[in-house]
């Protein structure tokens, strides 16, 4: 699974104002710097918790009180915007919840506990989600819930995470935070929740829906087998490894065990091959990379033979492609 990462001059600046250099992160964490001219890049999930690892080292907890408001957090994540339409805070926030993950690798739970709600974050491998992050989440939530009722003063019951929190995060927040290491929370009442939101707007919500859906149902797709297979040949197309014998190998399967599975899904491994190259290929062009580069970069034995089947892929050749972006 590939995640979007934004990497437009704003979030640029964003960034440098927390005194973060966004091509060291990169290099700390192994993603070819490339990328950053591009203004999007698309990520696996191990890129993604790293580069959150990385930020949550530098990023400067006052600072990220002002980028978690709602002007900022809504303008670039579609879920939030969906949950802006909302008729109330319960919807809004099972709208986040239920689109989180097609932007990021992270679950966020919604738990009825009586009189309130009480919502959580995680990696969605269930591991801890850097406390930073987790504080950054807290007080977009708050912040979206506020625009949407048009009431400042609206208060979580209590609030959990595993870092001291900042003195601008406890007069915004309008409560002292319980810190408790690996642990997190925000919980609202059910009446806080239920308030109607001044930003509702049916219309908007009617031409996201389908859009959202579509997104969700490619991103429960990638769960698959076939997308555990991509998972392996992303990690070893560049060492010149691309059989089925190989990949199989890898992940402790036999050959002919690897193509019944994928036969299950109504796909083959030279499907998921040509899937994987073509999606890696689209990402190297966007960072000016020359084709020798990403023929070996994909395990292919040259330019032509690439251009060929980039060809065979999308209906068009590289020049026209890039000419396209």
């Amino acid at each position: 699974m590939f995640y979007s990462l934004n990497l437009d001059d704003n979030t640029i600046k964003i960034l440098e104002n927390m005194g973060i250099e966004l091509e060291c992160i990169f290099k700390e964490v192994g993603i070819p710097t490339r990328m950053i001219d591009s203004g999007k890049c698309e990520l696996t999930t191990q890129q993604y918790k790293a580069v959150l690892d990385v930020l949550d080292l530098h990023a400067k907890p006052e600072f990220m009180v002002e980028i978690s408001k709602v002007d900022y957090v809504a303008s670039f994540n579609p879920e939030f915007f969906a949950g802006l339409c909302a008729e109330n805070g319960l919807e809004c926030i099972k709208r986040i919840a239920k689109y989180k993950t097609i932007v990021a690798p992270i679950r966020m739970t919604v738990k009825d506990e009586g009189d309130a709600f009480r919502i959580s974050y995680a990696y969605s491998d269930g591991s801890a989600v850097p406390k930073t992050m987790v504080f950054y989440a807290q007080i977009s939530l708050l912040s979206l819930l506020r625009r949407g009722t048009g009431i400042e003063t609206l208060t979580p019951e209590k609030v959990i995470g595993g870092g001291m929190y900042p003195d601008q995060a406890k007069s915004y927040i309008g409560t002292i935070p319980v810190v408790s290491e690996g642990q997190n929370a925000l919980v609202f009442s059910k009446n806080d929740l239920s308030r109607p939101f001044i930003t509702k707007n049916n219309r908007m919500w009617d031409y996201l829906e389908g859009e959202l859906n579509q997104r969700l149902r490619d991103f429960e797709q990638d769960l698959s087998f076939a997308a555990t297979v991509r998972k392996a040949l992303i990690e070893l197309l560049p060492s010149g490894v691309s059989d089925a014998d190989k990949i199989s190998h890898e992940l402790g399967l036999s050959k002919r065990t690897l193509q019944r599975r994928l036969k299950d899904e109504q796909t083959s491994f030279n499907k998921q091959l040509n899937r994987t190259r073509e999606l890696l290929v689209r990402n190297y062009l966007k960072m000016n990379m020359t084709l020798d580069e990403i023929a070996f970069l994909v395990s292919y034995s040259d330019a032509k033979s690439l251009s060929r089947a980039f060809k065979m892929w999308t209906g068009m050749s590289v020049t026209e492609y890039r000419s396209d972006l």
